[in-house]
């Protein structure tokens, strides 16, 4: 090699050799985070280590040529020869490397392996920060880590906790605030085992809604004036003072309810009107919830509190109708006469006692009046034409519901101790507009909406289905539904109703075994034939015989789980069906449960019937995997004699009336059994004689005899 090939290789080691000391030599700086173009990553690029380069040498040379190489380098770079420091670093790090690379065994594996003859190197990774944050300024790196810790750490967190504790606040499917059902769970102002309605809105003010409700400086004007008129209403409220020492928010809350019920919306001052709305869109949901805290159950025989449940729906139904308490009687005793009459719109003491004048005394009295004479009345009582419109329309969509109501325990003859009982509630509902030509049922899926003239949003009319047991405040069962199956039998099929009463005074009559309840059930047999006994059919229905018959299965039915006493008895319980839109419309039926003691005995039985049960239901599944596989068998061999020509129409099995509909052709039974003898080579299956077919029908019809007693029994 040429010396001057030497010497610009030396060179340009010598140069790589104080790069990497200096390079080593620089503080990496790591761990911190900065926004995108501020931060830059590098990797240094490090030229390859070859021996063969080094010492000038071919990579085909001998090793007679590297050894000639490397003596001549060592003339000229090794310390003894060249006092200059960096050819002496040169000669060690590279020269002396290379020449083992390709003598030594140890160094030319580790070569050949990681590209170096002492093995692996580290690769030199750094972060670089634009050079303005560490200027002289030492103002500009604190504020530039404070920027980084705060949006890189502090945001994102304060992000992530308010997303949490928002997404926490509400619950339920009203989205009621989780507070709220704290404060009407576990509180001074929770529901309570024997509250009543009068204290129902102190606790429904206490909602978390209304505590967050904002009170400026100008409504104080208009809350003094709000005063003014409850204390006219209620003047007993003037000397209780916790009344008026709670927070503004929840005394202006009470205050608006109270001013709703006394039908004082329209005087309550504009700057309120809002909050008002707020408050009785609201209300409903929280009454809501306050109901299935109340009949939640609880310990020591897991039962709710009917007490609170009662009172709950009462004010529910005051809400709706703008109705005050004090109008209503004590809680657990039916609306008197009046009380039913004040809730119609635009009335008042006044008008009810001019009716009162002209013998009209009860709602059923003025609803049975005929329309001119309806409008007279009610022109008389001080109202005007459009508010005796708004009366009738009312009177036309009161709602009755009919009900009956069986216990059952699934699979079992009788109910036993601590069983998992099913209490079955059909329901009814009837209301006068049903007879009228523009009376149209909601869509399917739809709610009834309640005529609520006096309640400023849309309501939906809800039912609440109440299993309880007065002796003991006991609530067994609740749940709410939606009657619209019930409003469309009742519209469709009202011959139902008059199917339950001969009934049930059939029923009675069986019972009672004397002249008066024949007389009874006489009397409604003979009313159900006068009024369909002419071929009339319910409005968009064809009712048959079998439909009628079959009126005990009609209905909508709700189903209402509860565990049975822990004791044997029998158990005189009621059936709560409540309207939360109309005061009067609800239904208290008595029922009586029978719980049988839980011998060992029949618990045994118990045991032996479900074994017997599971046993069937596999030897069913059997039966339907042999008769699947039979279908299979019969379908091949009538291919394979469609397909030898001999399926004609004479040699086909069964004659149809139709090949799209595939209904088998009319016939007597005798015909129907002689055709599968024309078959050759099917199986023949054993079919029941005629005389068993006519059979059957009579002894279904002996069992649905038996079981009417038994559903009417309550």
């Amino acid at each position: 090699m040429a010396e001057g090939q030497e010497e610009v290789f030396a060179v340009s080691y010598k140069e790589q050799a104080v790069h990497q000391r200096k390079h080593r030599s620089d503080a990496a700086v790591a761990g911190l985070a900065a926004p995108a173009g501020v931060v830059r990553a590098s990797v240094k690029d490090m030229k390859p280590f070859d021996p063969f380069e080094i010492l000038g040498v071919d990579s085909s040379a001998t090793d007679k040529e590297i050894k000639k190489a490397y003596r001549q380098l060592s003339l000229k770079y090794h310390p003894d020869k060249n006092p200059d420091p960096a050819a002496a670093s040169y000669f060690a790090e590279f020269i002396s490397k290379a020449y083992a690379a390709l003598t030594d065994e140890v160094s030319r594996k580790n070569y050949e392996q990681y590209g170096h003859p002492d093995g692996p190197q580290a690769v030199n990774v750094g972060v670089a920060l634009p050079e303005w944050v560490f200027a002289k300024d030492k103002k500009v790196a604190p504020l530039m880590l404070l920027g980084l810790v705060g949006c890189g750490i502090l945001l994102p967190l304060v992000v992530a906790s308010w997303y949490m504790l928002s997404s926490n606040r509400f619950a339920g499917p009203n989205n009621i605030m989780a507070e709220t059902l704290a404060f009407y769970y576990h509180s001074k102002y929770s529901v309570k085992e024997s509250q009543s309605l009068v204290r129902i809105p102190e606790t429904l003010v206490c909602a978390m809604e209304f505590i967050s409700m904002p009170t400026p400086a100008e409504q104080v004007a208009p809350l003094e004036e709000l005063r003014k008129s409850v204390l006219r209403a209620y003047p007993d409220l003037k000397d209780k003072a916790p009344f008026w020492k709670r927070k503004a928010s929840v005394l202006k809350a009470h205050m608006l309810v109270l001013s709703h019920l006394e039908r004082e919306g329209d005087s309550i001052p504009q700057a309120l009107q809002a909050d008002l709305k707020f408050v009785l869109q609201k209300s409903p949901l929280l009454l809501e919830e306050m109901f299935k805290i109340a009949t939640l159950p609880r310990p020591p025989h897991g039962y709710g509190w009917l007490a609170p449940a009662m009172a709950i729906v009462e004010m529910q139904q005051c809400l709706a109708q703008a109705l005050s308490i004090s109008a209503r009687k004590p809680q657990g005793k039916p609306a008197d006469a009046s009380t039913l009459l004040l809730q119609l719109p635009h009335f008042d003491q006044d008008v009810v006692k001019k009716l009162k004048r002209n013998k009209i005394g009860t709602l059923k009295e003025l609803a049975e009046l005929p329309a001119e004479e309806q409008r007279e009345q009610l022109s008389k009582a001080g109202l005007s034409s459009a508010s005796a419109e708004e009366v009738a329309t009312f009177l036309s969509v009161m709602p009755t519901a009919h009900v009956l109501v069986k216990f059952e325990m699934e699979g079992e003859d009788e109910i036993m101790e601590q069983d998992v009982a099913k209490c079955k509630v059909r329901l009814v509902v009837t209301r006068p507009s049903h007879n009228q030509d523009s009376f149209t049922l909601p869509a399917q899926g739809k709610s009834v909406r309640a005529f609520a003239p006096l309640f400023p949003l849309p309501r939906d009319e809800n039912w609440y289905v109440i299993l309880a047991d007065p002796a003991t405040n006991s609530v067994l069962s609740a749940t709410k539904v939606n009657l619209l199956e019930a409003e469309r039998v009742g519209f469709e099929r009202p011959e139902v109703v008059e199917e339950w009463a001969a009934a049930q005074a059939g029923a009675e009559a069986d019972s009672k075994k004397d002249g008066q309840a024949t007389g009874k059930a006489v009397a409604a047999a003979s009313r159900f034939i006068s009024r369909y006994g002419k071929g009339s059919t319910a409005k968009g229905s064809d009712s048959t015989a079998a439909e009628v018959t079959d009126a005990q299965e009609a209905g909508q039915l709700v189903e209402l789980m509860f565990m049975a006493p822990l004791k044997a008895g029998k158990y005189d319980l009621q059936v709560h069906v409540l309207c939360d839109s109309y005061v009067g419309c609800d239904r208290i039926l008595p029922v009586r449960l029978v719980v049988a003691p839980l011998t060992r005995a029949a618990k045994e039985g118990r045991d032996a019937r479900s074994m017997a049960k599971a046993q069937q239901w596999a030897s069913d599944d059997e039966s339907d995997a042999g008769d699947k596989s039979d279908g299979k068998e019969r379908a091949g061999r009538d291919s394979d004699t469609d397909d030898s020509g001999s399926g004609s129409e004479d040699e086909s099995d069964y004659d149809y009336d139709s090949d799209e509909t595939g209904e088998l052709e009319s016939g007597s039974d005798e015909e129907y059994e002689e055709k599968p003898k024309k078959k050759s080579k099917a199986k023949v299956e054993k079919t029941p004689s005629a005389g068993d077919t006519k059979q059957a029908p009579a002894a279904a019809a002996d069992d649905e005899d038996e079981g009417m007693p038994e559903l009417l029994e309550q």
